[in-house]
């Protein structure tokens, strides 16, 4: 499914409590200050391990777009949900891409790290 069709579903869908569904925000890199908007629907557990399939969509230099889905890990904790992950993208923008991160109530806060890059997620639920 395309990223946009996903959106609009999550979006349209009530609020559901945990982690899934539709959430917005800001990526920045931290070796060249790079920046864009980042949105990302979170599907539902793929196994009983926590698979889940977090389809991200992010912008930058203004103009440029682009989508992909990576499969992170989803450990529950007392009040919050921790996430790692790993995704392969071209070697000439990066290669492998290294995820973890942390979702507290409607707070949705990551690293992420390539061997040309590494920076930060920083996104809210959407209500």
């Amino acid at each position: 499914m395309s990223f946009r069709r996903e959106w609009n579903a999550a979006t349209e869908k009530p609020r559901t409590s945990g982690f899934e569904g539709a959430w917005a925000g800001t990526w920045k890199s931290d070796v060249n200050g790079h920046h864009g908007k980042l949105r990302c629907v979170v599907g539902p557990a793929k196994n009983a391990e926590g698979a889940h399939d977090f389809h991200y969509h992010a912008t930058w230099a203004g103009f440029l777009s682009g989508a992909y889905r990576a499969e992170h890990q989803v450990t529950p904790g007392r009040k919050e949900f921790t996430f790692t992950g790993i995704h392969d993208m071209p070697k000439a923008v990066g290669g492998r891409y290294t995820y973890g991160g942390t979702i507290r109530g409607d707070e949705f806060s990551a690293c992420y790290q390539c061997a040309m890059d590494k920076g930060t997620f920083q996104m809210q639920r959407v209500k």
